[in-house]
C-alpha cells in the first residue's frame, strides 16, 4: 500500500460517504448510487511532487465525466502552526514527493482535519448521489400531473360538439 493510499483511507474513515470503495494506484473510487461514481486523488497545483489539493471526478457509467472539484487544503484547512525551527511559526499542509518517498511536509494533519476535509468532500458528493425514493417520488409527482392532463383531455372529448357556426363560415368563405 503506498503513501497516498494510506491517506486516502484515512480519508474515509473519516467519515467519507462513499459505498463499495476501491483503491487503485493513487486513487479511490466509490459509488454514489445510480449510474455515478467518484473518483478521489491527491493533485499538484502548479509544482511538481507538491500535493496541495485533493481533485474529485464524478464520473457517470454511460455518459463519462460529470463534474469535478478541486479541494485546496489551504481553502479547507488553512495554514497551520509548526514548531519547526526552520520555517516560520505557521505552514500550509502539502504532501511532499522526495527521492520516491511521499509524506506530509512539515505539519501533518490530525484525524480531526480528515474530517473536515471529508465534510468539505461530503458537501460536494451530495448533489450527486442517486436518492430513489426522491426520483419515485418526483416520477409520481409527474404521473399524478400527466394523469390529470389525460382526464381533462378525456373529458373535453366527451362533450357535445358544438353547432357549427354558420356565419363564421360565411366569412372563411368571404375571406378566401
Amino acid at each position: 500500500m503506498n503513501f497516498f493510499e494510506q491517506e486516502l483511507r484515512k480519508l474515509v474513515d473519516a467519515g467519507l460517504n462513499l459505498d463499495d470503495v476501491k483503491f487503485a494506484g493513487r486513487a479511490c473510487y466509490g459509488d454514489l448510487g445510480g449510474q455515478n461514481r467518484a473518483k478521489l486523488q491527491f493533485v499538484t497545483t502548479g509544482y511538481a511532487d507538491n500535493y496541495s489539493a485533493l481533485a474529485v471526478d464524478i464520473l457517470n457509467r454511460t455518459d463519462g465525466k460529470v463534474d469535478s472539484a478541486l479541494f485546496r487544503f489551504w481553502d479547507v484547512w488553512g495554514e497551520k502552526p509548526t514548531n519547526n525551527p526552520n520555517f516560520n511559526d505557521r505552514t500550509i499542509p502539502h504532501i511532499w514527493t522526495s527521492d520516491r518517498k511521499s509524506e506530509w511536509y512539515i505539519y501533518k494533519p490530525t484525524p480531526r482535519d480528515f474530517e473536515i476535509l471529508a465534510d468539505a468532500v461530503n458537501s460536494y458528493l451530495s448533489v450527486f448521489v442517486e436518492r430513489d425514493a426522491d426520483r419515485k417520488q418526483e416520477k409520481s409527482a409527474f404521473d399524478k400531473a400527466m394523469n390529470r392532463g389525460r382526464e381533462k383531455s378525456e373529458a373535453y372529448k366527451s362533450q357535445k360538439p358544438r353547432k357549427p357556426d354558420k356565419t363564421n363560415k360565411k366569412n372563411k368563405e368571404v375571406i378566401e
